[in-house]
Order: C-alpha cells, then structure tokens, then sequence
C-alpha cells in the first residue's frame, strides 16, 4: 500500500487507520503513490540514520495521480524547500500532505491536512493511568523539564531563572549536550544568533534572561536531579516509551506540582507541532503555560483543549517573535510562578476543568481528530484532486 514505509515503535492503530484510509480511497477509485513517514525530520536524503528506509525528494512523485503523505513528525525547512521545488519542477504533481505539523506548505498543489500523532501515540496505553492524587507544594509549585536540549527551551529557562522564580519551582534543564544545541556561547545574544538563528531579534532579549543565562552556564544541568537519556531508553522501544515514561518517571514529579512549562519541540517560526510532552502535563493535571510555535494554543483550543485562559494569560500565543513570546509566555503569568499560594488556589478552583481535560486527552481527542482528518482528506480529495 505504501511506496516507502518508516514504521514508528507502537504505531499500529495509527498505521492501521492510515491503511484503512488508504483503502477506502482506493476503493473509490482513487488515482495515488503514498508514502508513510515516521521520522520527518531524519527520512529524506541518503545520509541519515534510516537510510535504508530514506526517499529523496524527486522521487516522492514518482507515481501517477495524486501523491499522498503520512507524516508522523516534524520536518526541516530544507527538506520543505526541497519539496516545493520538487512541485515547480513536475507541474502535473499534486500533493496532500498529512502531517503532525499545522499547516507546513503554503502552494497551489500542496493541501495539508493536520494529524498530530505524536499527541496519539498509545492513547490507549495513556488511558490505563488513573487521575494523579496531588498534594500541591507551597514551596515549589512548578515544574519545567527538557530532555533534550533546544534553543528556546535554554532562553525560557534562562529566563525562568533570571527572574528568580526557580526559588519557587523545579527547573529542570541540561546545559551540555550533543545535539549542537548546548550554550557554550559566552552571551545569551551570542547563543540566540548562533543557536536559535535569529539575529534582528536579539534586541528584545531582556536583562533578566541575559543574567540567568550566566548562572546556568556555570553548571551542566539545573534541576532537583539529572534525568538522563539513558534512563529514557531503558524503559525499551518495545515498552511504550511515552507512556511508561509518564507512569514510571513523571508521574512522581507532578504529585506536588501545579503548574507546568510545557517545552515543545519545535519554535522559532516553525509550523505548530505538539507532542506527548502536551499530553504528560494534561494527564498530570498541571496549569499549562505553553513554549512553542505561535498559535499553539490557539489549535488546541479548537480541538477541545480548555486552556483556563480565565486564569493563564494566554495572549502569548499569538506573538509571532519568538524572543518576545519567550518573554510574555512568562511575564503574563508571573505571579502563577512566584506566589505558591496564589497558584495552588487557583489550581484547586479549577481543578475539575483539569480532570475534563486529562478525560479529553485519554478518551476523546483520538476519535476526534482521526475522524476529522478522515473527512478533510476525502473532501480535498473529492474536490481538488
């Protein structure tokens, strides 16, 4: 059924959704070549760790008719650039990207139909985990993890600190890593330019951020403990590695915790993708106060998410830099972070909106989107193709 297959580890219900989808166009009498992509970013080119499994860019339309992708992951703005120019070079091609990204294409011939499915991945693993029992700290009431190091994760959390709001929550973040991300730039201006590739927006770095970007260089990892990739990895490919993290790793943390920074992978200007880390901090019953792509909130509102916008100011959501909305994400809601007290009160007052949510997440957001998506591709394919 697919052209090029990268499987990703317990992905059955999904794969077996997008083969049942394929089907039912296929039935229709549909026209196509499909491809299923498990890691966006890694699948294309010939130099990569699946490269075995890789396609390149000029063979994506290799077939007749209509050429449709199942993303699971997010993409590089080289390999975006590299697909439009495929498209002006085949002028007959058509393409209907369904992808964990919102909206990655803007072309003619290119329909994106959103299918978060790291947000998916093991519904049913998650749906086990009943509601957390919390005991709410009155010293340190927040939390903010990062496995893996990335340039808006290191500005927040320099920010985070040098606002001193780590004197009332747990900040955790690693400031050695391998992934070419680590801050060994002497200044934060210097790491945003070189890291985070921006440049005019180095003149809205704050002085607070500037100072606690020089305390954390100090050390390799701030935080209660070090929690290390290895540790991830123990929990085995085989183990359901999101969810037994969540039951076997956060659950613990999130026990006195109301408030949580949730760190997405992705940011900058990129397209919105939202992971599991999304659904960790609803299952766990924490406020959230988003670090991703402009909009975030704004989709996951429209997919049922109740953001407590009553309570969490969520107006940095729709700041398209992304040093200022670094900034306001915070800012907007300091005393959520500085005041225990106030925090844990409002916690408590909305505390049944939180289990509607983790209810939304475990037993509703799958069905939902699935048969939302279902339904734009028939459409699009109906209509445009």
């Amino acid at each position: 059924m697919f052209l090029t297959e990268v499987r990703r580890h317990n992905d059955e219900e999904l794969h077996a959704w997008a083969i049942s989808l394929l089907t039912d166009l296929k039935n229709a009498g549909t026209t196509f070549t499909a491809h299923y992509i498990g890691y966006g970013q890694w699948t294309f080119g010939d130099e990569n760790e699946f490269k075995d499994n890789t396609i390149t860019v000029k063979n994506l339309f290799a077939g007749v008719g209509t050429t449709i992708i199942f993303c699971f992951d997010f993409t590089i703005e080289d390999n975006r650039k590299d697909i439009i120019q495929a498209m002006e070079e085949n002028k007959d091609a058509k393409l209907l990207w369904i992808g964990a990204e919102k909206d990655p294409f803007d072309h003619p011939r290119i329909d994106c139909v959103f299918w978060p499915a790291d947000m998916l991945l093991q519904n049913k693993q998650y749906k086990n985990f009943d509601d957390i029992k919390k005991e709410p700290s009155e010293q340190r009431h927040w939390i903010s993890t990062s496995l893996g190091i990335r340039p808006h994760r290191i500005y927040v959390a320099s920010l985070l600190k040098g606002l001193g709001f780590d004197k009332t929550g747990d900040l955790r973040i690693k400031t050695v890593s391998g992934n070419g991300y680590a801050p060994d730039n002497t200044t934060l201006p210097l790491y945003v330019d070189d890291k985070f590739k921006l440049t005019q927006e180095i003149n809205d770095i704050s002085n607070e951020s500037t100072t606690g970007y020089q305390e954390l260089i100090q050390r390799k990892w701030w935080g209660s403990s070090l929690f290390l990739y290895s540790s991830y990895e123990a929990l085995g490919k085989n183990q359901n590695n999101n969810a037994a993290n969540f039951d076997k790793n956060l659950r613990h943390l999130y026990i006195d915790k109301t408030l949580e920074v949730v760190n997405e992978t992705r940011h900058g200007y990129d397209p919105i993708f939202v992971t599991e880390k999304f659904i960790n901090a609803v299952v766990g019953l924490n406020l959230i106060v988003m670090n991703g792509p402009a909009g975030t909130v704004r989709l996951l509102e429209d997919l049922g998410w109740n953001s407590c916008r009553h309570v969490i100011n969520h107006d940095y959501d729709d700041i398209k830099n992304p040093i200022v909305r670094c900034e306001k994400a915070i800012r907007l809601n300091s005393r959520l972070f500085n005041d225990p007290d106030y925090c844990n009160k409002t916690w408590q007052d909305n505390f049944e909106t939180l289990k509607n949510n983790s209810e939304w997440a475990r037993d509703h957001l799958y069905n939902k989107i699935l048969k939302a998506c279902e339904e734009q591709v028939k459409t699009r394919i109906n209509t445009r193709f």
